[in-house]
């Protein structure tokens, strides 16, 4: 015991000094020198350059090719482009090639998913944000009358989304969700109707996009409800349809019962999977009449593979499906298993804002079991809590694993007294709380915010169901091949290292949080639809298909960039890049060939070399010699990505919400050579 002590003290030293390093080593991409949550003042502008691509006639541009034939289609796999994505976070921590999925026995890995946000009208009449009350009117959040600024009985967010104060419905929301979802591996999703709301008119907005995607042949999460409150008549309208003037299909003739997207449904043992109440004698129903939570109709109990409703504070069941769990480590139900990222332990979880003695006691995002609690920034930023969860459920690599959660982000401000009142002196008489989350330390929402983790949560969701479910293997190399890009397409059809971007993610145009919340953004120019890459002795040939015909800007700094990143020469300018390709551009067809470097703590670029591209249709081809981006020999690897008008593009959180960027994010294909 004592070495295992000393072992954990070891390691929490290693583990600070990587996140000291790491938030300096990371210029850019939301860490700064000073290790505060991102704030670049000025993403939108883009750093020096020492060197000029002569831009040419523009009345004549000489870029472009006729092709000689149509490209053969691919019969490789989205899984295949899904082996082959990578990526490294803020932290160091780092994902690579994987083998497809372990085929020793079955492994399910699934996230609870929100679909409330701008969907509770009354209570959802403005949009207020904790964090922002808490730095600029702190009186007015703690005032237990409420006022304009923070009323009782309205929801609260607890931080800033990265993608806006959204509504559920978002169509553009929606497809990024489920492209990140799909990418990770994740199986299925659990929309959660706990507080006995079915949400089916974003349901029926969602499952059509699942279905979009599951017919181009990407493998999308399956879908189930988790059931609590209520649970007896959700049920029994998710099953049967209700009455209602509405010309909703799914809400008039419910979902299960006429079999609407049956080859979606989360169905492992064949029946579909509900998370509901089912014991007689349960008393776990949130709300209300226990008799109103009961499932009881015996075609129901038949139709559907039940996982029992669990609370963390009610009764346990074996064959319960944990949303959260209040033991550390984790217990295991039968086969299934909880991974959240915060544990509201002593709830609510607002009074760890008010008591310092409660604040080390609850579990927020930097808490861990090994060293206990951690309010650093690189703590809760590098999810420590949700690490540790997560080792733990490798570790004991049951059949499910359930992840909490994706986007809660809003949680009621109520005024009583309750809870810790009695225990915690800071906590005594009525007082302001929120239950479930209230800032970003104590909350457990995995979707990218705007600063503070940014994108951290959702890498360490997507590399750590890839150590749980993905095989080791190692990745082929590449024959060697060479491409004309002056020639046409049929070359291309034998070229065997193809990736696919998920296409239909079109511009934004939708109300937000409230009605008068409108978000908008027609960035999306070319949508990537498929990469296809070869190379040679002398250069490395890239072919970008898009869905339509792809809309040319010259004089855009951020049409059609290549970042590249080369396996052992270690740039630490930007986000772990090295190269960018065709930041600057020519009628002639000539691009840049720019090596990311650092000028004061700015990002910089040093010209590399000048490499070729071709334009015809919705093809760009790309010729970009191999010393240019260093490679002298063979036997080289190298992570990239497409990214085509991006707003931001010294900014990593830009690339998840503007333009297209294939693949999305920090994420990257591998190609080794």
């Amino acid at each position: 015991m004592q070495e295992e002590s000393v072992l954990k003290k070891v390691i929490s030293i290693l583990m600070s000094i990587l996140f000291l390093v790491s938030s300096v080593f990371f210029v850019g991409c939301g860490k700064q020198d000073d290790g505060k949550p991102g704030e670049d003042p000025d993403n939108g502008s883009q750093g020096e350059s020492d060197m000029t691509i002569d831009k040419g006639d523009s009345e004549n541009p000489t870029y472009t090719f006729v092709t000689d034939g149509e490209l053969a289609v691919s019969t490789v796999s989205r899984q295949d482009t899904i082996n082959k994505l990578q990526a490294t976070d803020d932290y160091g921590r780092s994902f690579g090639f994987m083998d497809g999925y372990k085929t020793d026995k079955e492994r399910y890995v699934g996230l609870f998913y929100f679909t409330w946000l701008g969907w509770h009208g009354t209570q959802m009449q403005g949009v207020y944000d904790i964090t922002k009350l808490i730095d600029e009117n702190p009186d007015a959040l703690w005032d237990t009358e409420g006022n304009a600024e923070s009323p009782l009985g309205q929801y609260h967010y607890w931080g800033e989304p990265l993608y806006g104060y959204y509504n559920s419905k978002d169509p553009w929301v929606i497809r990024r969700q489920m492209e990140l979802f799909t990418l990770s591996g994740i199986d299925f999703i659990a929309f959660d109707c706990t507080n006995g709301y079915d949400y089916i008119d974003v349901v029926s907005v969602i499952l059509p996009i699942m279905q979009e995607m599951y017919d181009e042949g990407w493998d999308v999460p399956k879908f189930m409800f988790y059931l609590n409150t209520s649970s007896k008549k959700v049920l029994n309208d998710l099953y049967y349809g209700r009455v209602t003037s509405s010309d909703n299909v799914l809400e008039k003739e419910g979902i299960y019962k006429n079999g609407y997207y049956k080859n979606l449904w989360f169905a492992p043992e064949g029946k579909p999977k509900i998370a509901a109440i089912t014991d007689p004698d349960s008393t776990n129903g949130e709300i209300g009449d226990p008799k109103d939570h009961i499932v009881t109709d015996p075609v129901l109990l038949n139709f559907f593979d039940f996982w029992e409703s669990l609370w963390p504070n009610k009764e346990q069941y074996e064959n319960g499906l944990p949303w959260m769990d209040w033991t550390k480590p984790q217990t295991i139900y039968t086969d299934t298993v909880n991974v959240s990222v915060a544990q509201h332990n002593k709830l609510p979880f607002s009074d760890a804002l008010l008591s310092a003695e409660l604040a080390d006691e609850m579990w927020g995002r930097g808490y861990t079991l090994a060293n206990g609690p951690d309010h650093s920034d690189d703590a809760i930023d590098a999810g420590l809590n949700f690490e540790e969860m997560w080792q733990n459920a490798i570790r004991y690599d049951v059949k499910y694993t359930f992840v909490t959660g994706w986007n809660e982000w809003v949680a009621i401000k109520n005024a009583a007294a309750l809870g810790n009142n009695q225990q915690y002196e800071e906590c005594r008489g009525k007082r302001v709380f929120f239950v479930d989350t209230v800032n970003r330390e104590y909350s457990r929402d995995i979707e990218m915010m705007k600063d503070g983790y940014g994108d951290t949560a959702f890498l360490q969701l997507m590399r750590n169901t890839r150590t749980l479910k993905g095989a080791s293997g190692q990745m082929a190399a590449s024959a060697k091949t060479t491409v004309d890009i002056k020639q046409g397409m049929t070359q291309w059809s034998q070229v065997a290292d193809v990736y696919f971007d998920v296409t239909g993610e079109g511009n934004r145009d939708y109300r937000g949080f409230t009605q008068d919340l409108q978000y908008k953004d027609d960035s999306l120019k070319n949508d990537i639809a498929e990469i296809r890459v070869a190379h040679d002795d002398e250069n490395i040939y890239v072919l970008v298909v898009c869905e339509d015909d792809i809309v040319p800007n010259v004089e855009s700094n951020n049409w059609m960039n290549l970042l590249i990143d080369v396996e052992g020469q270690d740039n630490d300018a930007f986000c772990g890049y090295d190269y960018i390709v065709n930041r600057q551009s020519s009628y002639t067809g000539d691009c840049s060939v720019e090596q990311y470097a650092k000028d004061g703590g700015k990002i910089a670029y040093k010209g590399k070399g000048v490499a070729k591209f071709t334009l015809g249709g919705k093809y760009m081809q790309f010729s970009i010699p191999k010393s240019a981006l260093g490679i002298t020999e063979d036997g080289f690897t190298i992570n990239f990505k497409v990214a085509d008008n991006v707003t931001e593009p010294e900014n990593i959180q830009s690339y998840y919400i503007s333009g297209d960027v294939a693949p999305v994010g920090r994420l990257n294909y591998i190609f080794k050579g």
